[in-house]
């Protein structure tokens, strides 16, 4: 009992008696009121995801979600404005595969061959299986029951996701089947056909084959294999070998390895993509051999002179493809990444266009049609982060996600996407919005990105967290919403509902003030971001701005890249410090058509005018290079501080009285006035001048101004306050109005060696903040623009000044009386002032390594509380506690405790009174399951390729007879129920808009509906002719309508004895498919 009394409040010590002493007098700023044993902490939301830790993910239209897995084995899952939910896992092997099926069910597949089936509807783990095998790849398609799955011996099982059970139907390795003298391979690619359920497509290392579940044979095998006659010979076989010169002997033949394969659209064709970036085209229902190519050369099939480049340089590195197709799917596109070693930022587009008539095309036409693309060909560049030297050549893309929108749900999820996503062999995610019309790949500027994704895409190099006053905050976004600011900003998903976490509510909370997470980002971005706890649901809460067009210099990305920010709300001004040292200055305005703006300068700032100018730092005026989304009222970057020479900002402050204070590392202290100017009011080239006796080296760690009485003067002054390394002095500097009507800055005072650790490195010895009170009432004494225009009136406030650094505490009274001390006996990661509303106080909170929450008395000092933060929780981020990567942690006003786990990823905590508060029973979590999202039809074969008997229609009721046998289980969850009310079977006459009831009532009667041709309103993946298409096509599609309509009276005519004896008949494949 004693010992539980000792954490909540330590005894009586030397330096809090003397701390008492000193301050006999003083007004006691303390909560009167506070009880130590009813604080508690409690974990809010986590925000963010660690740096290059993506593993995969996956992505369901209709849903709307989006699943991302890290290497920490979570998986988050994304939806609407701020719907997040997260899986955790504890598990040693990686989950390298996710897929979404029958919108309720989420799979996840480890490399080492278990499956976890969670449920999108209770957000619970409804089973788990291993797999008898390494799972070297997995197919799925989102309206089928059926999990696909390659093992490393080259055989495919199938994983009944409905029933949780694998099913006893097992394809053996087919590439022994064709190629009997090769060796065994593992199953590396899987895809179902895109019209036909009962076909596959299985990748080996030296052929690809279509194998028929229907009938269980191999359909067609396809080997690309070339003869020393061939035009690609030499070169596939100079990659075959690694770039090295055969010594003895010669080969007469190569076939390269193959590394994926995908079908066309329409499924009458089908890409292999090789390891020596060959592209294999092939007719799938001949098995022939349309075109061999490389993204350069083509015809290398062919007999003739050798084509490609010996140079090992340029050889592929890890070459992907995906066959993206437009909202018509014969408007197709081929995306390769990796087709290059020296360039892996490379995405090339093979633009196809509208695909030629099979039925009327010959092979040598079609080859001709992939060997000259004829929308074109070219090359598009996703932007790697930036790396060291050692990790950079060794970074490639991955993985390609296409995410495709208004709920096109097939395809390989690869139907008219609006985005891609990459995710790199680093572990890095690269999203660009996909715009076939406007040259492929296009800015994301305008996407609006789930708060966790947005810490990460791109990196953050800077993240701050800031409390603002509600009406400030709300006139920023107004001034958006009033000029349509975000009419073109779409939410990258819009699946899933917040709800209310029933957080508990902090011991400061107001309804004055909002929590701002400010981040700065690798590409130039700046965001705001509302976290609010219990407030973040809109996606009006973000705001994203955008200055790498206008500062980038043409030669290094520092002179765009994000270092540090600072924004005043109240005087709606914006200082953004970048990696050169150079800052930008913004202020709220509207900029309109600018005919003095140009294309992205990529040039130095020489041509811009000089604004002002104080030694060697200059302000020149940006405006006439603008450039980027700033067409509504927004922070204009309309100047930009220019020193000399390269430094590094190492503190930053626009303060609400309209001037702003740069620290550097080198020693240098620049002030602006940015409201009246901008000017240079001061430009000191090393604070070390104000405190001679300090030794090494010595620069600003913060800043803060503030609005106090100096000493006795009687009325209150416009102070700054600054922070230093070596030892942590405080200088105090005046800025006093001029007769000119400008303010220059005065040196008033300075404290030395207020960190107790002055004998260890400069860079950790330093004061890390600077907290002004108002000693009269507990309020901020921070200067406002209020405050600073009312000094002319005499407006006097008294105010004490807190300093922290890492072990050391200090309350001082300008100018050099000292009020009190305090020495941790642990480091300090974060502190700051609470404002205790009930209890009617203020204290100071510092949380430390160990895990504690210390609540200290102002101005003594004295120990209030030790607040312990929950057990599980401090064991997840002990390690972050005790490293670096928790510096830029802080503690707000309202009780709110922002841990920063990593440079892109924070946790919240909350002080609360447990009085006041009834744990809930069931911690509450977003909605993930719309039940009112119905699946559309799957797209079936053309009527041609049926009356051709290159396919045969194979509903899921036959199929799931074909691999799960006549005794397949009924399932017993309440997912089984619901996945099947939103599958298409269920819905047969759903309409293909979103989420939408359909508008036709009953159910079919017939098993096939007579086709409609030439309909506005059909299905999107029949290939509507509507507005675009040619008359030439029309007269084609007139030919093939005469074979359709007979298809469609022979179907009529046979119906009935078809649905009659379909029973019988799958009966009997089974039995001699499983030797019954």
């Amino acid at each position: 009992m004693f010992n539980k009394l000792k954490s909540r409040k330590a005894p009586l010590s030397l330096s809090s008696v003397s701390n008492a002493i000193k301050n006999a007098g003083s007004s006691d700023l303390s909560p009167q009121e506070l009880n130590p044993k009813h604080l508690k902490l409690a974990v809010g939301d986590q925000l963010g995801l660690p740096p290059d830790s993506i593993v995969t993910a996956a992505y369901d239209p209709v849903q709307s979600l989006l699943a991302i897995c890290t290497r920490e084995n979570t998986i988050h899952v994304y939806g609407q404005q701020t719907v997040e939910v997260v899986f955790e896992f504890k598990t040693t092997s990686t989950i390298d595969h996710l897929r979404f099926i029958k919108g309720v069910y989420l799979v996840c597949v480890q490399s080492s061959g278990g499956i976890t089936v969670l449920s999108l509807h209770n957000k619970t783990i409804l089973a788990n299986y291993t797999c008898p095998g390494t799972v070297t790849a997995v197919a799925s398609d989102p309206s089928l029951d059926w999990l696909a799955v390659g093992l490393n011996n080259g055989s495919v099982v199938f994983y009944d996701v409905d029933r949780f059970s694998l099913s006893p139907l097992r394809v053996d390795n087919l590439q022994k089947m064709v190629m009997q003298k090769q060796k065994m391979s593992a199953v590396l690619g899987l895809e179902w056909h895109p019209r036909d359920i009962g076909t596959l497509l299985v990748t080996y290392d030296h052929c690809v084959v279509q194998y028929s579940i229907t009938s269980g044979i191999i359909k067609n095998s396809f080997v690309y294999q070339l003869t020393r006659e061939c035009r690609g010979f030499e070169y596939s076989n100079f990659v075959e070998r690694g770039g090295k010169k055969k010594v003895f002997g010669s080969v007469k033949e190569v076939i390269p390895l193959v590394t994926e394969a995908h079908y066309h659209p329409n499924g009458l064709h089908m890409v292999a993509v090789h390891n020596d970036g060959t592209l294999a085209f092939w007719d799938v229902n001949s098995a022939t051999l349309l075109e061999a190519r490389t993204v350069m050369a083509t015809g290398l099939h062919k007999p003739g002179e050798p084509a490609g480049n010996l140079n090992f340089e340029e050889a592929p590195l890890a070459i992907r493809a995906k066959w993206i197709a437009g909202l018509d799917p014969e408007v197709t596109q081929l995306l390769v990444t990796g087709a290059s070693r020296s360039d892996p930022e490379c995405v090339d587009v093979l633009d196809f266009g509208l695909t030629a008539k099979y039925s009327l095309t010959s092979h040598e036409k079609q080859g001709e049609f992939y060997s000259r693309p004829q929308d074109g060909q070219r090359k598009i560049t996703v932007p790697f982060n930036r790396r060291r030297k050692e990790d950079g050549p060794n970074e490639y893309i991955e993985k390609i996600l296409p995410l495709a929108e208004d709920g096109l749900l097939y395809f390989n999820g690869c139907h008219n996407p609006s985005s891609i996503l990459f995710i790199s062999s680093l572990g890095a995610v690269y999203l660009v919005k996909y715009n076939p019309d406007a040259g492929g790949l296009g800015t994301t500027r305008n996407l609006l990105l789930p708060p966790s994704l947005s810490f990460t895409v791109p990196p953050t190099t800077y993240f701050s967290t800031v409390s603002v006053k509600r009406m400030e905050w709300f006139g920023v976004l107004s001034k958006r919403r009033s000029t349509a600011a975000g009419s073109n900003d779409q939410p990258l998903v819009n699946g899933g509902a917040p709800v209310n976490k029933n957080f508990p509510r902090t011991v400061g909370f107001d309804d004055i003030n909002h929590t701002i997470v400010i981040t700065g980002h690798e590409n130039g971005d700046v965001r705001f971001l509302d976290v609010t706890a219990g407030e973040f649901h809109n996606e009006e809460k973000l705001i994203t701005l955008g200055f790498r067009n206008t500062v980038y210099n043409g030669k290094e990305s520092s002179s765009y890249r994000i270092a540090s920010v600072s924004c005043s709300f109240e005087s709606r001004e914006l200082v953004v410090g970048l990696a050169n040292g150079n800052v930008l200055i913004c202020k709220m305005g509207k900029l309109g058509h600018n005919p003095l703006a140009q294309p992205p300068a990529n040039c130095g700032y020489e041509e811009c005018p000089v604004q002002h100018q104080n030694g060697d730092a200059r302000i020149v005026n940006m405006r006439s290079r603008i450039s980027g989304s700033f067409s509504s009222s927004s922070f204009i970057p309309e100047h930009l501080l220019v020193l000399g020479a390269k430094d590094k900002i190492t503190s930053l402050k626009m303060s609400q009285a309209g001037f702003a204070a740069i620290g550097y590392r080198s020693g240098r202290l620049v002030v602006c006035d940015v409201s009246r100017g901008p000017a240079v009011i001061l430009n000191q080239e090393a604070v070390s001048s104000y405190v001679p006796s300090v030794s090494g080296e010595c620069f600003v760690t913060t800043i803060e101004f503030a609005i106090m009485e100096y000493g006795q003067e009687g009325y209150s002054s416009l102070l700054m306050l600054c922070g230093t390394s070596a030892g942590g002095n405080l200088l105090v500097f005046k800025i006093v109005p001029l007769p000119s009507g400008g303010f220059e800055v005065q040196l008033a005072d300075k404290t030395i060696g207020l960190n107790y650790r002055s004998t260890e490195n400069n860079q950790d010895n330093g004061l890390d903040k600077i907290i002004p009170v108002n000693t009269s009432n507990g309020a901020s004494a921070v200067a406002t623009l209020d405050v600073f225009q009312r000094l002319a009136q005499g407006v006097l406030v008294q105010g004490l000044i807190v300093t922290t650094s890492a072990r050391d505490i200090r309350v001082l009274k300008t100018p050099k009386q000292k009020l009190a001390h305090k020495v941790l006996d642990e480091s300090c990661v974060a502190s700051g002032i609470i404002n205790f509303r009930g209890a009617k106080g203020i204290a100071l909170a510092s949380l430390t390594k160990n895990g504690f929450l210390k609540l200290f008395s102002l101005p003594a000092l004295s120990d209030l509380a030790d607040v312990k933060l929950p057990n599980d929780t401090f064991k997840r981020v002990q390690r972050v506690l005790e490293g670096r990567s928790s510096s830029g942690s802080d503690i707000l006003p309202s009780g709110e405790v922002i841990l920063k786990l990593n440079q892109s990823e924070m946790l919240d905590f909350l002080l609360y009174d447990e009085k006041s508060y009834r744990e809930p029973k069931e911690k509450a979590s977003d909605l993930l399951f719309n039940e009112n999202a119905i699946m559309p039809p799957r797209p079936a074969a053309g009527a041609l390729s049926w009356a051709k008997g290159q396919t045969t229609y194979v509903s899921p009721k036959d199929l799931a007879s074909l691999i799960a046998g006549p005794n397949r289980k009924p399932a017993k969850h309440i997912e089984s129920q619901m996945a099947y009310n939103i599958s298409p079977e269920a819905n047969p006459n759903q309409s293909y808009a979103y989420g939408a009831p359909s508008t036709k009532s009953g159910r079919q009667e017939k098993a096939y509906d007579e086709p409609v041709r030439k309909s506005a309103n059909a299905n999107p993946y029949s290939f509507g002719t509507q507005g675009f298409m040619k008359s030439f096509r029309d007269g084609i599609d007139y030919v093939e309508n005469g074979i359709n309509d007979f298809g469609s009276g022979l179907s009529e005519s046979m119906t009935e004895t078809a649905d009659s004896t379909k029973k019988s008949f799958y009966s009997s494949a089974v039995k001699s498919k499983f030797g019954f």
